[in-house]
C-alpha cells in the first residue's frame, strides 16, 4: 500500500527507492515534472485545458511508476511472467551466429 501511494504521489521517488533506477527514472520524472508546471501554469492562468493534461500526465507517469514497480517484484520473485525466468543462456557449443555473413560473398 505504501509503494501504491507513494507512486500516485511522487513517481521518481518510488521508482527511485523500489524500482529500476538505470531504466526508467528519467522518462518518468519528465512527466512528472511536466505535470506540475502543466498543472501549476493552469492554475495561474484559469486554463482548464492545461490543468487537465497536468493531470493526465501525471496519471501516467503514476501508472508507469507501479509498473516498473511491478516488473521488478516480479523479476525478484522469479515468477513465471517475470524477465528473468525466460532468459535464453546461451550454449558454449553453439556456433557463431555471424559466421554466414562473414562467408557469404
Amino acid at each position: 500500500m505504501k509503494r501504491t501511494l507513494l507512486a500516485f504521489v511522487a513517481p521518481p521517488a518510488v521508482v527511485v527507492r523500489y524500482g529500476c533506477v538505470s531504466c526508467t527514472v528519467a522518462p518518468i520524472g519528465v512527466f512528472w515534472l511536466s505535470s506540475l508546471a502543466s498543472i501549476a501554469y493552469g492554475l495561474a492562468n484559469a486554463l482548464g485545458g492545461l490543468v487537465a493534461m497536468g493531470v493526465l500526465l501525471w496519471l501516467i507517469a503514476a501508472v508507469w511508476a507501479r509498473l516498473v514497480i511491478r516488473g521488478v517484484e516480479s523479476d525478484l520473485l522469479r515468477r513465471e511472467d517475470s524477465t528473468q525466468a525466460q532468459l535464453a543462456i546461451p550454449q558454449l557449443d553453439e556456433p557463431d551466429p555471424f559466421a554466414q555473413l562473414r562467408t557469404s560473398p
